[in-house]
């Protein structure tokens, strides 16, 4: 294969004191498998769909297609009219989408508005991130399988997604979770003899897949949902029973990420804490870049992540992390000395065991 000539190489100037340069985002990570199943509390139909780790966005709109699912079976038996939907993130704000489609009258409750949620601080790549799958493999495929249509369906219509070359030294271990388990999503996985990069003399892959930027995403969901007349109430429950005292709905759609924590008492639910550093948007770069350190490009930053504190749910930024992220990429890039991975890196080899969560379980 001939080598590609030199993709445009990124300007790290970075600022970390800058307004918003440094974020903190908590993962909520479910040791074992995510949650998605319902159960019946005295009168009470409550599905539960948390746990999703790094991956809520990707899994999306998979996970609320069987959410409407479970909700139809119910609705049918039982004729009920209303749901509460917890949690505005994208969980909720996608299952609530689906269960319109039932004519079900939908309210959203939750403390936080989408743009407060950790999905809103997600960086946006398409791929099945630090998530376990133990017992759910053929599930999950499901899921991944419709998520990847449902967003690909979206490109072009203001919903923020793009589709995308992503370059990696390695195997990205969230695509490999969906080429294992969803193999009719056309990920394209290319081996090329040296990655087309600046300073870059090493062998490594080209995937297709595609770009959900959070800023545009969200608050195109929240625009949809309140003109199709969801109500969105600002609440916040202190625990289950809270939630059955305070709610007249007799189905509740838990989507609820870290606080289900505390609110169902699952102490399999673990925060991990990530960093983020924002640079100033660069339209010219129009690729994704992982594996060794990761980068992407969107229409109002560069992203670049991507660290892991487990249990920590702390949401304050650090900066010198945040400086240390910028640092090693631009290393990569010969924009700087090279240095070794941080240990708090998502790809240190230190983590590789929740990196690698659902990937161990499919090959």
């Amino acid at each position: 294969m001939p080598t590609a000539p030199d993709l445009p190489t990124p300007d790290f100037t970075f600022d970390p004191d800058a307004p918003g340069a440094c974020i903190a985002g908590i993962r909520p990570f479910r040791r074992g498998s995510y949650r998605l199943d319902a159960e019946t509390t005295s009168d009470r139909f409550i599905v539960h769909n948390y746990g999703h780790g790094g991956a809520g966005i990707t899994l999306s709109w998979g996970c609320a297609d069987k959410v409407r699912g479970i909700v139809n079976e119910r609705r049918v038996a039982s004729r009920d009219t209303e749901v509460a939907v917890l949690g505005a993130g994208v969980m909720g704000l996608t299952a609530a989408t689906r269960l319109l489609d039932l004519g079900l009258k939908v309210t959203i409750y939750s403390d936080r508005t989408p743009a407060q949620t950790t999905s809103f601080k997600a960086g946006g790549q398409w791929a099945a991130s630090i998530v376990a799958c133990e017992g759910r493999k053929e599930e999950l495929g499901g899921i991944l399988q419709i998520a990847y249509a449902t967003f690909k369906e979206s490109i072009g219509k203001g919903f923020g997604v793009s589709m995308r070359p992503n370059y990696s030294k390695d195997i990205t271990h969230g695509l490999e979770v969906v080429r294992n388990l969803a193999p009719r999503v056309p990920l394209d996985r290319v081996r090329l003899p040296r990655l087309p990069f600046e300073a870059h003399t090493w062998p490594g892959y080209r995937y297709q897949t595609l770009l959900v930027e959070p800023p545009i995403l969200l608050p195109r969901l929240e625009r949809d949902l309140r003109k199709r007349g969801v109500t969105f109430v600002q609440k916040h429950f202190a625990s289950s029973s809270d939630v059955l005292t305070s709610l007249t709905q007799k189905i509740i759609v838990n989507c609820t990420g870290l606080g289900a924590r505390t609110l169902w008492n699952d102490s399999k639910v673990v925060p991990v804490r990530g960093q983020l550093a924002m640079l100033p948007a660069q339209p010219a770069l129009q690729y994704l870049y992982g594996e060794n350190g990761y980068m992407f490009p969107r229409a109002d930053h560069v992203v670049i992540g991507g660290t892991v504190e487990e249990n920590v749910d702390d949401e304050t930024p650090n900066k010198a992390m945040c400086k240390d992220l910028v640092r090693h990429i631009a290393s990569l890039f010969g924009k700087a000395p090279r240095r070794p991975l941080p240990e708090f890196h998502i790809h240190h080899a230190r983590n590789a065991p929740l990196l690698k969560s659902c990937l161990a379980e499919v090959v």
